[in-house]
């Protein structure tokens, strides 16, 4: 009878643990990004190709019908008018000891290009994305994503791989 107790007790906390587990590909799908300094919240794409992460805006949150946004701070002035739309800005990170990290994080709003780093909230609806100016992820600043709604999810059309443009 102990066992009993004991093979199920082990069963239990290993399944638990196997239950909280993160898979590499958890952070995949579409995301809400913190609002910019317009008030609009953009959505994010979050794909892997060849084992690594990426990342690119498509669309706002309820929409937006001003002007086309342009990567206006980008350090290459040929790259100035081209629109944010599908720029992939999150790049070659991997998955390591529950974190995505090693790639780089371009920031369209001071044209800068950081070390990146994300890691997903145990119930997988928050996005921690971190740039940093050092590997390590001290010097930096961080901010929280959430995971778009299943409910949502038809409201938007992420665009495809052939309309993307890599950062450069």
């Amino acid at each position: 009878m102990k066992k009993k107790i004991l093979f199920v007790s082990v069963f239990f906390i290993l399944s638990n643990i196997l239950l909280l587990a993160q898979n590499a590909n958890d952070v995949v799908g579409l995301w809400y990004s913190e609002k910019d300094s317009e008030g609009l919240i953009p959505v994010v794409e979050i794909y892997e190709e060849n084992g690594k992460y990426y990342g690119y805006f498509f669309d706002y949150k309820g929409g937006y019908s001003g002007p086309e946004k342009k990567d206006a701070k980008n350090p290459n002035p040929e790259m100035r008018n081209l629109p944010l739309k599908g720029l992939v800005y999150l790049m070659g990170l991997s998955f390591e000891d529950k974190e995505w990290k090693g790639g780089k994080i371009y920031n369209p709003y001071d044209g800068k290009t950081y070390n990146g780093r994300m890691s997903l909230s145990d119930d997988g609806k928050t996005l921690t994305v971190r740039g940093s100016l050092d590997k390590s992820g001290i010097f930096g600043k961080s901010m929280k994503w959430t995971r778009v709604p299943d409910s949502e999810k038809a409201k938007y059309k992420p665009l495809k791989k052939s309309e993307l443009r890599r950062f450069n």
